[in-house]
């Protein structure tokens, strides 16, 4: 008989526990890029370099840095510079991962991009190393907002005659900051792009829009066991048991995937609700009682370390 592990009621603020990455292969270099299935991964330093192994199936990677200088790892969409944020839809970015050493003088944890036409840099800032205020990227503050239960502020910054996607030139940085770190959660990114454009803040033709860890030196590594990256709209997913009527009453969801590993439902902070190990024979049947009407997420992750994340509507 197979083992279930049921944990419920988390409590708000902790964060799923996937396994960390043991697949995937290592690169390690000051300047490389490439693709691992849909996703594309990046390394880039001002100095010695660093490696990031990326986990081969989803935009979860690990890096380590050691006295690297400015140092960029990142893994997620790499679009090619045709179209704008909204002709992707709704995109978001979930994640968790575990983070150890020194980052030097600042650093940023969460999502990174790049759009052309007009060239801009720009980062959502869920985290970072220390225990200090929240970063500031040294730019100017444009304004304040709410998204994915948390505040963050709104910063721009000129760089001049600095490294950019289409060689040194002068560009400007857009940053969203959280004023309250965490380690794990939801990024509705699309919002924050919509946030930029109230505020006078335009991109351009899209490049990119990856998990990041940038760190301004000291040595560390980063490991994001899970890291899932999805566009366009939510998707909406039948109870496998009972009418839609008593799935809304409180019914059960589940994913016949044939494999191994654990299924846990999520609020879209990132907090998980209720989680089960599955094996090939017997898929995890996760309860949905009681909950509110609205969506979550459902994710599975894999013996292996491969994981993969829908959003689900209870309705």
């Amino acid at each position: 008989m197979a083992a279930f592990l049921v944990t419920r009621a988390v409590a708000a603020g902790s964060c799923p526990t996937g396994p960390a990455l043991t697949s995937g292969t290592q690169h390690c270099s000051s300047n490389q890029t490439g693709t691992v299935g849909s996703f594309g991964w990046s390394i880039w330093s001002s100095g010695s370099g660093g490696c990031i192994t990326p986990s081969g199936n989803t935009a979860a990677f690990k890096a380590t840095w050691a006295n690297a200088g400015d140092f960029l790892a990142r893994m997620g969409f790499q679009w090619n510079e045709t179209k704008t944020y909204d002709q992707f839809g709704d995109v978001s970015a979930d994640y968790a991962y575990t983070k150890t050493g020194t980052a030097g003088g600042y650093s940023f944890i969460g999502i990174y991009g790049w759009s052309n036409n007009p060239l801009i840099e720009y980062y959502i800032v869920d985290d970072w190393f220390g225990t200090g205020s929240a970063p500031t990227g040294g730019g100017t503050l444009k304004g304040t907002f709410s998204s994915d239960s948390g505040t963050y502020k709104v910063y721009t910054h000129q760089q001049v005659n600095q490294p950019s996607i289409h060689g040194t030139t002068t560009f400007m940085q857009f940053f969203s900051i959280r004023q309250t770190p965490r380690q794990c959660g939801h990024i509705s990114i699309s919002d924050h792009y919509k946030e930029w454009k109230s505020l006078g803040m335009d991109l351009g033709k899209m490049y990119e829009a990856k998990l990041l860890i940038e760190a301004g030196g000291g040595s560390g590594s980063i490991d994001y066991s899970v890291g899932t990256m999805t566009s366009g709209t939510a998707t909406s997913v039948s109870p496998v048991r009972g009418s839609a009527r008593e799935f809304a009453r409180g019914g059960e969801v589940s994913l016949s995937n044939g494999k191994s590993g654990v299924l846990s439902l999520l609020a879209l902070n990132g907090t998980v609700i209720s989680s089960m190990r599955q094996n090939e024979s017997q898929p995890a049947i996760l309860t949905t009682r009681d909950l509110p009407k609205g969506l979550y997420l459902l994710r599975f992750q894999g013996n292996g370390g491969a994981s993969e994340t829908r959003k689900i509507l209870l309705q």
